[in-house]
């Protein structure tokens, strides 16, 4: 018999190994899938990283791994030419956002009433520092920084501040928060910079803009500052000095000011130059505004007041107001006339009151006065419609326009200035093209008697600007030349390095001598001849040489005259000019409106 004890020992063995092999495979199973599971943890996550949070990473890992914070360098100054400040710098504080660490529940409860505001800045998802408040008020600075909120930045800039506001504003213009277009038109602005908005503000803001400060720092993954990196300081704007002379500035602006209001006008404008340079001393636009209103923002109601009113207030009159210059205008065609050898300083003419044009159309002297028989000298002494009526008769339109072209109407002076008009020659091709393109009150056909009489004595469609006119006086009283008018004479850099601005000729010997001696001659007698019209200019501290002009618009009353604008021009010293001059009073009626006006001014500056 076999032994069974050993076949069962053999059996009870076998099994230990089969259970002890059994119990390895579940452990190594067990572990096998809490590494698998890992593994495909690690990839889903990855994948998140990558693809479904990749975008939000990138963009906190670029903006939020290193933080900007922008200040302004203080803008340049503006001096008048004596060294006057015109424009100051106040320092002031805006608040910024940094949106990673603000929380907008907390700046709600602080600041309610920039609310709509907060909720616009979380609404856009900036990652970055946006402005909140410029020039914060000093209640609100002392707020912020006692309870100091996460999130919340202080720091300086500087406010625009304009020392004497109306009678500088169309001058200087004013300042503003870059707009969304200012950005597109120029790359080098950042947003909340305060760039011109108009006027040397606008036309010189590359040269006032200060640098830019850009504090720069380290930020962890939640925002948090961690350390500076950089700090470079600002550079303040450059200084521009302009030829103005602020007191004659507010000068003009006070005669002229009384002038519209007291004759119920609808503007005015003034313009001192001088006549060997070009520069202008004073240029003054009325009515006007207070450009302080604009340095933080504008009311809607306080700018609809501006948009809506009658009198354009925001319209930069000396330069942009283009008008019919009136018997202005007759100094261009004397000058004309005997340039081209049309008349001599002895033809005359005879001017009975009225004359009678082709097909009846009666043509008049002012009142249909009767003046005699007149020379060049005599007609611009007594502002003779009739003389140069018969005057461009004989000349004809087609010789008188390069004339007109010579002394800059038709085309802008190029004054250094945004905003200038160009006036309009009166010639048949303008007519006829205005007829034809909306003017339906113009026969499109040129009328050779009637419509270059009226262009003769400044009507018709002949136009110019006050600044052209002040240019047309200065180039008769310094001998035939015309300057580009121009505001800012020096430029001084952070460095202390002045650029100096030279003056610019437009044109040269626009007529002879003798034939402009004739004309200043004439404009002298219109002041202290013995039937000279401008007697308003008669009795001032300097001898004046002037022209006046009543330049009819509108419908006509029963007596034959309309609303009209006052013109003068002039010169002055008379014997060794030195000065040039034109005002226009819109709608203030006849011509003595302006010169009274001049000779308040002129009173002024003994």
């Amino acid at each position: 018999m076999k032994s069974q004890p050993k076949v069962i020992e053999v059996t009870g063995l076998a099994k230990k190994v089969v259970e002890s092999s059994s119990s390895q495979y579940l452990g190594i199973s067990a572990i096998f899938a809490v590494i698998l599971f890992s593994f495909l943890y690690l990839i889903y996550s990855g994948f998140q990283l990558t693809i479904a949070q990749g975008k939000e990473y990138q963009a906190l890992a670029d903006h939020n791994s290193v933080g900007k914070i922008v200040t302004f360098g203080e803008r340049g100054l503006i001096l008048d030419r004596n060294g006057v400040a015109l424009v100051q710098n106040k320092k002031s504080y805006d608040v910024y956002v940094d949106t990673t660490q603000a929380n907008q529940e907390t700046l709600n409860a602080l600041l309610p009433e920039y609310k709509d505001k907060i909720a616009d800045i979380f609404k856009e998802g900036s990652l970055g520092i946006t402005l909140l408040i410029h020039d914060a008020e000093k209640s609100i600075v002392v707020m912020l920084k006692e309870k100091n909120p996460e999130g919340v930045v202080l720091r300086h800039s500087y406010l625009r501040e304009y020392v004497s506001p109306k009678p500088f504003a169309h001058l200087l213009g004013y300042t503003g928060i870059a707009s969304e277009n200012d950005l597109k038109n120029n790359t080098t602005l950042v947003r909340n910079q305060m760039v011109g908005k108009s006027g040397i503000e606008y036309q010189y803001d590359q040269d006032l803009q200060g640098e830019l400060r850009y504090e720069t720092y380290e930020k962890d993954a939640f925002g948090n500052q961690i350390g500076q990196i950089q700090d470079t300081a600002p550079q303040a704007g450059e200084t521009i000095t302009l030829s103005i002379y602020k007191k004659y500035q507010e000068n003009l602006y006070a005669v002229l000011k009384k002038a519209v209001d007291n004759n119920k006008a609808k503007g005015g404008s003034g313009v001192l130059i001088d006549i060997w340079s070009g520069e202008i001393l004073a240029l003054v636009s009325y009515p006007s505004y207070d450009p302080n209103l604009f340095v933080k923002g504008i009311s809607q109601k306080d700018y609809a007041s501006l948009i809506q009113s009658p009198q354009t207030p925001l319209l930069n009159r000396p330069i942009a107001a283009q008008e019919p210059p009136g018997s202005t205008f007759k100094t261009i065609v004397a000058a004309a006339a005997l340039d081209s050898g049309t008349i001599d300083e002895n033809t005359k003419f005879l001017a009975p009151g009225v004359i009678k044009l082709a097909g009846g159309f009666p043509f008049q002297d002012y009142r249909k006065r009767y003046n005699g028989y007149l020379t060049v000298r005599e007609a611009l002494m007594v502002s003779s419609n009739i003389f140069f009526c018969r005057t461009i008769i004989k000349l004809g339109i087609d010789k008188l326009i390069p004339y007109t072209d010579t002394f800059g109407i038709g085309k802008k002076t190029g004054i250094d200035l945004p905003g200038e008009m160009s006036g309009r020659i009166p010639s048949p091709e303008n007519k006829i093209w205005l007829a034809k393109n909306g003017a339906t009150w113009l026969d499109p056909i040129w009328y050779p008697e009637g419509d270059s009489c009226n262009s003769a004595i400044g009507q018709g469609i002949a136009l110019a600007t006050p600044l052209q006119m002040a240019n047309v006086a200065a180039a008769i009283a310094n001998g035939g030349t015309l300057y580009k008018p121009r505001l800012v004479t020096s430029i001084k850099d952070a460095k202390g390095q002045v650029t100096t601005k030279q003056p610019v000729i437009l044109s040269k010997d626009i007529a002879s001598e003798q034939t402009l001696k004739i004309v200043r001659e004439g404009m002298r007698m219109s002041v202290s001849g013995s039937r000279g019209v401008v007697t308003a200019l008669k009795y001032v501290p300097m001898s004046v040489a002037a022209k006046t002009g009543t330049a009819e618009f509108g419908v006509k009353d029963k007596n034959g005259y309309s609303t009209a604008h006052a013109w003068v021009i002039g010169f002055y010293p008379y014997e060794q000019p030195k000065y040039a001059f034109a005002m226009l009073v819109e709608g203030g009626g006849t011509s003595s409106v302006a010169s009274f006006a001049m000779r308040d001014f002129l009173n002024m500056t003994k």
